[in-house]
């Protein structure tokens, strides 16, 4: 493969995230089809199928380690009636790309949360395709991005028929040095009536020289729908750091406490109880980082 055939930020989907300039000197193999993650993911056989059956259940725990490039891509059919959970804990330090694909059935649930660290350049990409009526999506997710470290959560959710429900939720925070990227798309198409789609993002700058980019977007070609988006980036809320100072905790206690609160609400009830501890470990030791 030659350079040219990886994105950089002329291409509006990767417009924060330059993968040509991160990959640098590097030429990984490309084969098969699809989107570039999954193009690579082929080359590196790490790119994987699944089905979850009529009316049945799983769960899934991704962990994304290690350093080099390392993409991996799933493309998973989620039959009618049944239910998908997917966790994704990235902490690799090199070039980690993950792309999940997934069709939804009538009736059928895909619930994911991720959890990602950064790296030198770390992109976790979900498209979801609603196809059967009543599907329901929830996509939640939190990133922590310290000095030299790019996390980029970005989402395509296409709602193709009528009856269908999303609900995401991304929060995240950056350091002096770190970027934290979010881009999410909710397509309603032709037809797709009493669609509820909701989608938010929340980012805090923790220190000046932080960056936070974040591209929420809706494109309803229906008119009968329930659709919202919302984006807010800003700093620590002065007020509650007051508050919590006035009854007597300390000033770095009180700004982890508040930002753990912050990120936890992310964190979804479904997991397994050692996930979710281990979950909010991770956040605990990131903030116990901070200078």
């Amino acid at each position: 493969m030659i350079a040219a055939e990886l994105p950089n930020r002329r291409i509006e989907a990767w417009k924060y995230s330059d993968l040509r300039a991160a990959v640098g000197d590097v030429r990984p193999a490309m084969a098969g089809e699809g989107d570039v993650i999954e193009r690579l993911a082929e080359g590196a056989g790490r790119r994987e199928s699944r089905v979850i059956a009529a009316g049945k259940s799983d769960l899934f725990v991704d962990y994304i380690e290690g350093d080099g490039l390392l993409p991996s891509a799933e493309t998973i059919a989620v039959g009618p009636g049944s239910t998908y959970h997917r966790i994704v804990v990235q902490t690799g330090a090199g070039l980690p790309l993950s792309f999940c694909r997934a069709q939804l059935g009538a009736g059928a649930t895909f619930r994911q949360f991720v959890l990602a660290e950064g790296a030198k350049l770390a992109r976790i990409e979900t498209h979801v395709a609603i196809e059967g009526e009543g599907a329901e999506v929830e996509l939640n997710g939190l990133y922590m991005c310290g000095e030299g470290r790019h996390a980029d959560l970005t989402s395509v959710i296409a709602h193709k028929v009528g009856g269908g429900a999303t609900r995401q939720l991304i929060k995240g925070v950056s350091r002096r040095g770190g970027r934290g990227v979010f881009q999410g798309k909710i397509v309603v198409e032709h037809g797709a009536q009493k669609t509820d789609a909701r989608q938010y993002h929340h980012g805090m700058l923790l220190e000046d020289g932080a960056e936070i980019f974040a591209k929420p977007e809706l494109m309803i070609h229906a008119d009968d729908v329930q659709c919202a988006h919302g984006n807010t980036a800003g700093g620590l809320d002065e007020t509650a750091l007051f508050y919590m100072r006035s009854r007597g905790v300390p000033e770095r206690q009180a700004r982890a406490l508040l930002i753990e609160a912050f990120l936890g609400e992310t964190v979804p009830d479904w997991a397994p109880p050692d996930v979710r501890a281990e979950i909010e470990g991770r956040i605990r030791a990131w903030l116990g980082g901070a200078s």
